[in-house]
């Protein structure tokens, strides 16, 4: 009967850490944040945002970990093209890496509504359900990104901090 009691808690911590960052997420093994980025991509967990039109109530799509669903809206400028706000708050200065499943324009302003400069735009090799990263140096603060114009509808966004290599934290 003890044993029982046992095997089941056992069974419940496992699932536990299973279910705590999506499917079967090995936490041993180390990941270039490009491949963390294509398995958040892929398998989750997920989260969905509608961007706005404009920067103003843009919402948030700080989600540490968790693939951004982002629906884009119709462009204020171009009613044929899709784009889209939304906000990112860096808790530490880092760099940081932006990963879009799709190649479409990007762009991030600080808090005070300055462009940051994007230090890199690469193609993403390490799968197909991400098209670009895109690094940046961050302060501490919330950023407004802006993905469009596009044809696309909906692009997924992962943000990892770019100076972790490997991620034993999640």
């Amino acid at each position: 009967m003890r044993l029982q009691y046992i095997s089941r808690g056992i069974l419940m911590v496992s699932m536990a850490f299973v279910a705590a960052c999506g499917e079967e997420h090995d936490h041993d093994e180390h990941h270039s944040i490009a491949e963390e980025a294509c398995e958040h991509t892929k398998d989750g967990p997920f989260v969905d945002v509608t961007a706005t039109a404009a920067s103003d109530g843009a919402p948030s799509a700080t989600h540490a970990h968790k693939a951004v669903h982002v629906t884009l809206v119709e462009d204020a400028n171009d009613a044929t093209m899709n784009s889209g706000f939304v906000t990112f708050a860096a808790d530490e200065a880092a760099e940081f890496a932006f990963f879009l499943s799709a190649d479409v324009a990007f762009a991030i302003t600080d808090p005070s509504g300055t462009d940051v400069d994007i230090e890199e735009s690469a193609d993403v090799a390490e799968c197909s359900e991400v098209a670009k990263q895109h690094t940046a140096d961050l302060e501490v603060g919330t950023y407004t990104l802006r993905i469009g114009p596009t044809s696309e509808t909906m692009v997924s966004l992962v943000v990892e901090e770019a100076g972790h290599e490997e991620h034993d934290d999640h």
